[in-house]
């Protein structure tokens, strides 16, 4: 895929110009897909505010409530003892899955910065395939006053990725494997731990050190999110409060020819996956990745998990799959 155009701030930046690097806010109501692509390129991130309503942030937090007071101190570096933390939320809050995972704008953003469109030759047909992104991983953190900050770090470590620093002007859609959304369940401000994000480190080598002088604090809140390339460093910062809790959900997704971060077919129990309709199955990585990857006994795993019996994949049904897209 050809570059993508950037404005003029950028080119003076290539020319030399030194430009500060900043991170754009935009409503979810009124700004374009488009806008957010261009701006994740750019910056590595951006803001959007009123992504999700406050009746679905109570009734995500009512869900997972049980599995956080169950939680027990991290017994490492990588989150502070003050900070508690539940995993696979596909599978513990209904809300979380059918608003968040399944939020159109995020879909259609992961879509359009993560999808992979190649052809290949098989005799003389030539197939085109198309492989969607996917769900990675979910959280939720809760962290209370008395959180040191973490490390800044880069959540595409786990991807092995080794990458040159470039420009914006240079950036290539194919470069990232991955997003990273981060939704404020409280109002989320330095003092009480805001997530700690440097812009334009997507564009470094994946070598380069983080750089605290260069970090940016997501103040939010609630209901606006952070989303950001996994390339990205980032980190939660020091609650310094007295008595504030910081809230935060997230979801990442990654390309659709990769290993999910997280185990998704142990989270989520067979017989909830069943009752699941076949769009947040795909999400979640059930369906084949076109043209064939992931299959079970040569078929589409969908066919498997919704306990029917179906047609083995041939490379045809891929080249029909493609044209419906």
């Amino acid at each position: 895929m050809a570059p993508i155009a950037v404005d003029a701030s950028q080119k003076s930046a290539a020319a030399g110009i030194q430009q500060p690097p900043r991170v754009d806010s935009f409503d979810l109501h009124t700004v374009s897909i488009d806008q957010l692509v261009r701006s994740m390129i750019r910056n590595g991130g951006v803001i959007v505010r009123n992504f999700l309503d406050t009746a679905s942030i109570d009734a995500i937090e009512k869900e997972v409530q049980p599995h956080l007071e169950g939680d027990t101190p991290w017994d490492g570096d990588c989150f502070p003892p003050q900070t508690k933390r539940v995993a696979g939320l596909a599978a513990k809050s209904d809300t979380f899955r059918e608003k968040i995972i399944m939020h159109p704008q995020w879909l259609e953003l992961s879509d359009a910065l993560l999808s992979i469109k190649t052809a290949a030759w098989f005799g003389d047909a030539h197939i085109e395939s198309i492989s969607r992104p996917q769900l990675s991983g979910t959280a939720v953190f809760s962290v209370w006053p008395g959180a040191k900050a973490q490390g800044l770090h880069r959540d595409d470590m786990v991807f092995h990725q080794k990458k040159p620093r470039i420009t914006a002007d240079q950036y290539e859609i194919g470069r990232d494997v991955g997003l990273g959304l981060f939704l404020a369940g409280t109002n989320t401000t330095k003092a009480n731990g805001a997530t700690r994000f440097c812009p334009g480190s997507h564009l470094e080598a994946s070598g380069e050190p983080p750089n605290e002088d260069n970090a940016y604090y997501a103040e939010m809140e609630k209901g606006d999110c952070l989303i950001m390339f996994l390339s990205c460093y980032h980190g939660g910062s020091a609650n310094t409060t007295k008595s504030e809790e910081r809230l935060v959900f997230s979801a990442f997704t990654c390309l659709g020819t990769l290993r999910q971060g997280e185990n998704q077919y142990i989270i989520i129990p067979r017989e909830m996956a069943e009752t699941w309709d076949d769009e947040t199955l795909r999400v979640c990585g059930y369906a084949v990745s076109h043209p064939f990857l992931g299959y079970v006994d040569y078929m589409d795993p969908m066919v498997s998990v919704k306990g029917g019996k179906g047609k083995r994949y041939d490379i045809k049904d891929a080249k029909a799959a493609e044209k419906q897209m």
